[in-house]
């Protein structure tokens, strides 16, 4: 009997030594140590044992080695987070020892505060004491704009602000290096890359005829003999809004009026060049040739495959938006007519305005404010241009505030005005940006009209539906030219 609990006794020791010889094999297993919040993030198919080695966070290997087991276990890398901006002086080169893997970009803003206030219309005025804050994207508040760093937007390759985030594994067994960054490449991918702005433009009334459009269809450097310096702006935007204030038509049947504008076809072939991708139909030159000439416009305007909207061969389709993404941001664009009577007669909301069997335009109403909430309400980033207010003011008068004003409410991120034929202020209303009157761009003729050759570019850059960027471009019209102030 003695002889067989001695046996029992050497078998339990022989078992109670083989389970501390596996546990001491399993815990010479190297181990990578991974900093806390990092290893949070990790799903859990990338804790599970790789090929040779655990994944651990740095809290638990902190506690294992307090035990007996963690004082046998083998740590072959270690991966913590680092972070710089693209200014610092941090170089993530691949070395035997260390390799660093982009998981996150974000870009910050200086921002200033801008109200918008100008000391005659289109200058833009810098206060003696700008101050200058940074921020993220989120944290931009209304009425504040961005500026641009060493000329660089966000988004850009070389843009300097961009705070860089890394998991930066430190190898310290080289035998294990190889497994371990192929683990490392696997799991450590860029989750957030920096986001571009996409550039929304506008421009106020551009009537080619009176000499304008002879220039530009006759002349090899027409485009450049009438746009000069303000071309490398338009042409650098994603959406260029421009308001054709005239017929595009061959017909002779003019409307009777003051003043009726036509233009060749072809010349919407050469604004194209110029960088315009929209036009505004909704204004009181649309229907200088009658429902026919409107008719023709709209499929010149489809012929050049350019884009419009608040304008159509009924009311249904007047009533559409014009609908684009670009990098990832949905656009909702409508144009409306609001302007008054003309000294002529000519009454734009009875005469031009669409109905279910008359191709026309779109026309301020309450309805119009209750789509553009739809839009917002889908995710679109909603643009509303108005042919509204009074001629040659240079204040915007109640019922623009009160209708330019109730767009933004519904969600409207940008407002364009034109119509007066000068330049009107430029508001924000919350987040939103009012333009109440671009005024002239491209007009011959308006040389003794008071303030009417004054005219700006408004350009704006959007990150997730929101205005970041909003540049105003001051310009000057010299008959058949426009050309940039003090360029």
């Amino acid at each position: 009997m003695k002889k067989f609990y001695i046996l029992i006794s050497v078998f339990a020791t022989a078992a109670l030594l083989a389970a501390v010889w596996a546990l001491f094999v399993s815990m010479q297993k190297p181990y990578v140590c991974v900093e806390d919040e990092l290893f949070d993030s990790l799903s859990r198919d990338n804790l599970l044992p790789e090929k040779g080695f655990y994944v651990i966070s740095q809290s638990d290997f902190q506690q294992k080695s307090e035990t007996l087991a963690g004082k046998l276990a083998r740590l072959s890398a270690v991966i913590n987070i680092e972070e710089r901006f693209a200014f610092q002086p941090f170089e993530p080169e691949e070395t035997a020892e260390k390799k660093a893997y982009l998981i996150n970009a974000e870009d910050w803003f200086p921002l200033i505060e801008d109200n918008l206030e100008t000391a005659k219309a289109g200058a833009q005025v810098v206060p003696p004491d700008l101050d200058v804050r940074l921020s993220t994207l989120d944290g931009i508040k209304s009425g504040e704009r961005a500026l641009t760093v060493g000329g660089s937007y966000a988004g850009d390759e070389n843009y300097q602000l961009r705070k860089n985030v890394y998991a930066v594994c430190h190898f310290l067994d080289l035998a294990k290096a190889a497994e371990i960054d192929e683990w490392c490449q696997h799991v450590f991918s860029i989750k957030e890359r920096a986001k571009k702005p996409v550039f929304v433009a506008a421009v106020g009334d551009i009537m080619v005829a009176r000499g304008v459009q002879e220039i530009l269809l006759n002349e090899a450097d027409g485009l450049e003999q009438v746009f000069g310096s303000t071309l490398p702006v338009l042409q650098k935007n994603d959406i260029l809004i421009g308001n054709l204030e005239g017929a595009v038509t061959d017909s002779n049947a003019n409307a009777i009026k003051t003043y009726t504008f036509k233009f060749n076809k072809k010349i919407l072939g050469i604004l194209k060049k110029c960088g315009f991708n929209y036009f505004m139909l909704t204004n009181n030159h649309c229907y200088d040739f009658g429902e026919q000439g409107f008719v023709d416009t709209l499929n010149a305007l489809d012929e050049f495959e350019l884009a419009t909207s608040g304008a159509g061969h009924n009311i249904k389709e007047a009533e559409k938006f014009y609908h684009t993404e670009v990098n990832g941001q949905k656009f909702s664009i409508i144009s409306c007519g609001a302007y008054p009577v003309e000294n002529s007669g000519f009454n734009g909301k009875k005469q031009a305005a669409a109905t279910e069997s008359k191709a026309g335009i779109l026309w301020q109403s309450d309805k119009l404010i209750e789509a553009v909430k739809a839009e917002k309400a889908v995710g679109y980033c909603v643009i509303v241009n108005v042919h509204g207010g009074e001629e040659y003011h240079f204040k915007p008068n109640e019922s623009q505030k009160t209708f330019y004003e109730s767009l933004c409410s519904a969600g409207a991120s940008a407002v364009f005005g034109s119509h007066p034929h000068v330049l009107q202020p430029s508001v924000w209303n919350g987040g939103s940006l009012i333009v109440y009157s671009l005024g002239n761009f491209v007009f011959n003729g308006m040389e003794d009209m008071k303030g009417a050759e004054d005219t700006e570019i408004v350009r704006l850059g959007f990150i997730d539906g929101k205005i970041v960027y909003c540049e105003q471009y001051p310009a000057k019209i010299d008959k058949t030219k426009v050309f940039l102030k003090n360029r």
